[in-house]
């Protein structure tokens, strides 16, 4: 048996809609002076909670985001996307 996984590969590259995420967290960040709350976010971008959740999970899993726990402004961005991408 081979060990090789079927199905699609996990996509490193930052997304479209990601990227917007990553934007509206730095930019509200700098305006305030502290991170946004996920309503404020979803607000911001006019998604639903359960996306702007599922957008954090994936830039956090890519490496952009990190999570401090037990805080309600808990995301913290590691990492810029590169000037390339979308």
């Amino acid at each position: 048996m081979s060990n090789t996984r079927k199905g699609r590969q996990p996509v490193q590259e930052i997304t479209a809609p990601q990227l917007r995420t990553l934007q509206e967290i730095r930019f509200f960040t700098v305006e305030h002076g502290f991170p946004p709350t996920i309503k404020e976010l979803s607000g911001a971008l006019g998604i639903s909670h359960a996306s702007v959740h599922e957008q954090i999970n994936q830039l956090v899993r890519k490496g952009y985001l990190k999570r401090e726990p037990r805080k309600a402004r808990g995301i913290v961005i590691i990492k810029e996307p590169n000037d390339t991408q979308p």
